[in-house]
C-alpha cells in the first residue's frame, strides 16, 4: 500500500451529527485519494462512517477516551503520512484544502507548522456572518523561519495563529516529538500545538486563504464565541490543565502503589475507573503507601490532586 503523504485526523465524543459532512468534505478534495488517509478517532459506532474510512484506506478507531489530547493523541500515533493535520467532527474542509497544504510543504522543507482562515457556518452547514470569528481571522500572509521571527510572530498576532485545530497542519516528525505532551491536556490542543511549534527547530507560515469551515453551534465546546479574548481562553485553560495534571499525577501514583499500574497510560476517566474498580481490595495499601511516597512534592502534588478531585472550587 502507498504511504499516504497527509494524514487527516477526525476527533468527536458523543457528537455524532456532523461526522459524515467532515468525512465527506475530505473525501470530496482535489487531491487524489491515495495521497491522504482519514483517521477517525471516537467513541462510538457509526457503520456508515466507518465503512467510508475503511473504503478509503482509512483506519476508523474506537476509543472510550474522555479528553480530546488523547484522542488526537492516538490518532497522531497511528498516522503514517509526512504531513498531520486535523478536523474538528463538526468542521469541514474546502476542497482544496489538502492540495494546497501538500504544495507548500513541498516548497518549504523545513516547514513545521501551517495555519489557515476560516469561513463560518452555521448548523445547517450555511455560510454566516460572524464578527468575533472573523476578528480572529489574519488577513495578512505570515512566515517566520527562526526564533527571533516566530517571536515577533507572537508579539504581534498572540495566539492568533494557534486558534482553530481544524485550520492546523504540522510536519508529521515534528508532532510525533511531542505526542506525549499533547495527550496530556484534556483542552487547547490547537494552542498547544502552536507553541510547540515556536520552540521547536523548522518554520512556521499563516495562510490567509480561508480553507476551512468553520461551524458555530450549540454544541461547538471549542468555539472562539465561548471566550472572546484569546489571552484569557489560554490563560483559563492553562489553569485547568494545571489541575488536571496535578490530578492525574495523584492518581498515576496511586494506581502505581496499588498494583494498578496496567491503567496508567490512559486519561483521568479510566485511571479513576482503574482505582475505583479495584478500590475495595487496595484501599488499605494505596493510602499506607502513598504516605511513603518519598518526597514532599510528591507528597504535596498527590493530596493537591486529591483535593481538586473532591472538590475542584477548593482546589482553586
Amino acid at each position: 500500500m502507498k504511504r499516504p503523504f497527509i494524514s487527516v485526523i477526525i476527533t468527536a465524543y458523543n457528537r455524532r451529527e456532523f461526522i459524515r459532512d467532515a468525512v465527506n468534505s475530505i473525501i470530496s478534495s482535489t487531491l487524489p485519494e491515495d495521497e491522504y488517509e482519514i483517521i477517525v478517532v471516537k467513541n462510538f459506532k457509526d457503520e456508515n462512517v466507518d465503512s467510508i474510512v475503511e473504503k478509503t484506506g482509512g483506519k476508523s478507531i474506537i476509543a472510550n477516551l474522555v479528553t480530546v489530547g488523547a484522542m488526537i493523541a492516538l490518532g497522531i500515533n497511528a498516522a503514517r503520512g509526512d504531513i498531520v493535520t486535523f478536523l474538528d467532527d463538526d468542521d469541514m474542509y474546502l476542497p482544496n484544502r489538502l492540495s494546497i497544504i501538500k504544495r507548500i510543504f513541498k516548497s518549504i522543507h523545513s516547514l513545521i507548522y501551517y495555519h489557515n482562515n476560516v469561513i463560518t457556518i452555521n448548523e445547517t452547514g450555511n455560510i454566516i456572518r460572524d464578527k468575533l470569528v472573523e476578528s480572529t481571522n489574519i488577513y495578512n500572509s505570515i512566515i517566520a523561519y527562526n526564533y527571533e521571527d516566530k517571536l515577533d510572530v507572537l508579539k504581534r498576532y498572540g495566539l492568533g495563529l494557534g486558534l482553530r485545530s481544524s485550520s492546523i497542519a504540522v510536519k508529521g516528525s515534528f508532532i510525533k516529538r511531542w505526542v506525549n505532551i499533547i495527550k496530556y491536556f484534556p483542552e487547547l490542543q490547537d494552542v498547544i500545538v502552536f507553541l510547540l511549534a515556536l520552540i521547536d527547530e523548522g518554520a512556521i507560515i499563516h495562510d490567509p486563504r480561508p480553507l476551512t469551515y468553520y461551524r458555530v453551534s450549540s454544541t461547538s465546546a471549542s468555539s472562539v464565541r465561548a471566550i472572546v479574548n484569546p489571552i484569557n481562553r489560554f490563560n483559563r485553560a492553562v489553569r485547568i490543565n494545571a489541575r488536571h495534571a496535578l490530578a492525574r499525577h495523584m492518581l498515576v501514583t496511586l494506581a502505581k502503589k496499588s498494583g494498578l499500574s496496567k491503567y496508567i497510560k490512559y486519561d483521568e476517566a479510566t485511571i479513576i475507573g482503574g482505582i475505583y474498580g479495584n478500590w475495595g481490595r487496595w484501599l488499605s495499601k494505596a493510602v499506607i503507601d502513598l504516605l511513603m511516597c518519598g518526597s514532599i512534592k510528591c507528597i504535596g502534588s498527590a493530596m493537591f490532586g486529591l483535593t481538586y478531585l473532591i472538590s475542584p472550587w477548593l482546589a482553586k
